[in-house]
């Protein structure tokens, strides 16, 4: 992904751009609070760990993932990742997967981010998006709904989160 990629958002304080090595400490810091670590199963470990994460990116591999900072307009400071894992070139299908610091929630900001990189997939050839999200992330529920996301049913005992199994719905998404 060219370091010079910038996907603008029609929210006007902030845009995508890929996720930088200066960006992971308040990556970790955020994900690991009880807020966020609530509504997700993903559990960094460390910036060693998120740094790998950001460097992984090759679309030729199965299961490859991009992911992109959500970066405020002034200060270009982190505010969140929006981005695809599971990523299926043959299949043209991706999973959806997305996070933001506690102090932007309920602003539209994910809504915005996840509806640019939606568009921005379809227009790269994916025509399948899928989302699971754990049953109690009502907000995440929220922000795929808005989107057009249709439920698919749901996933019993899919994640593994702190060593307890949890259910999941799958949301999907087609190009139209």
């Amino acid at each position: 992904m060219p370091s010079a990629l910038k996907i603008p958002l029609t929210h006007r304080s902030a845009y995508l751009r890929p996720i930088e090595e200066a960006d992971t400490q308040r990556w970790l810091n955020y994900l690991q609070t009880d807020a966020v670590r609530s509504a997700i199963s993903w559990r960094p470990q460390g910036k060693e760990e998120l740094g790998n994460f950001v460097n992984s990116t090759d679309l030729h591999k199965p299961g490859a993932q991009v992911r992109f900072a959500i970066a405020s307009i002034s200060g270009n400071m982190l505010l969140g990742s929006v981005g695809f894992h599971s990523i299926s070139i043959p299949h043209h299908s991706a999973e959806i997967a997305y996070d933001l610091h506690p102090d932007q929630w309920g602003k539209g900001l994910a809504t915005e981010a996840c509806r640019e990189i939606i568009q921005w997939a379809f227009a790269h050839a994916l025509t399948r998006i899928q989302a699971t999200v754990l049953t109690n992330n009502q907000a995440s529920v929220r922000v795929l709904e808005r989107l057009g996301f249709e439920l698919e049913g749901r996933l019993r005992k899919y994640r593994l989160v702190d060593h307890t199994a949890h259910d999941a719905f799958m949301y999907s998404i087609l190009r139209a």
